[in-house]
């Protein structure tokens, strides 16, 4: 693709289409930037055709989407966590439940299995919900999910239905969707070094979630 830069002071004709950097010919949602030496914003001549590459930009749309995913999913989290603890929010014995559940699959040591797990929840739920290290963090999460979804699966196999499963299916989707797409913009991580190389830091982050889980799941059973 060959779009110019436009110079011309007048208004641009019916059939132009100027996009939000002023390349003629350009879609106007998509940003169009350089990709060698040769554009007019470098010195060269402004009606010299080059070479450019189209950028499509993400609607906002897809952020406000990301940033509600980060709230239910860390909020749930930190609920969680709080619950492993500190017996909150309600105080009627639900830390010990947690202990006797950990207990009940065959998980050792007990003690702390929970603590690890209540911390994670803990640390894990804040970071996320303000999009701060937001991969990194939802992959924890991603790790309890799986060790989740692996201790229903049997339950749900042999009564062949999906309520066993639900729950930690739908928080091990919610998580992965964190580590593989990123915060989104409207979050601390916004810009930052790892945000803009969400891909390899996705991936990453998802292998070492998914790795821990089923280390915890076969190794400490």
């Amino acid at each position: 693709m060959a779009w110019r830069r436009s110079t011309a002071a007048a208004e641009p004709g019916a059939g132009d289409q100027v996009s939000v950097f002023g390349f003629a010919g350009a879609p106007s949602d998509t940003a169009v930037f350089p990709w060698r030496v040769g554009d007019d914003a470098l010195g060269s001549p402004a009606d010299e055709p080059v070479a450019t590459r189209a950028v499509l930009v993400r609607p906002w749309g897809a952020d406000v989407g990301l940033l509600l995913v980060r709230v239910v999913l860390g909020l749930t989290a930190l609920l969680h966590g709080a619950r492993a603890l500190f017996d909150l929010p309600r105080g009627h014995g639900s830390a010990d439940a947690v202990a006797g559940l950990v207990a009940g699959y065959g998980f050792a040591p007990v003690g702390p299995l929970v603590t690890a797990y209540g911390w994670a929840e803990l640390a894990a739920g804040v970071l996320v919900g303000l999009g701060v290290f937001a991969s990194f963090a939802a992959s924890a999460l991603v790790a309890i999910g799986a060790v989740a979804l692996g201790l229903s699966l049997p339950a749900a196999w042999s009564a062949l239905t999906v309520g066993p499963i639900e729950a930690p299916l739908f928080g091990l989707v919610l998580a992965a969707v964190v580590v593989l797409v990123g915060p989104g913009r409207i979050s601390g991580d916004a810009d930052r070094a790892w945000f803009r190389a969400q891909t390899p830091v996705g991936v990453a982050c998802t292998i070492i979630g998914v790795g821990t889980g089923l280390t915890v799941l076969f190794a400490f059973r």
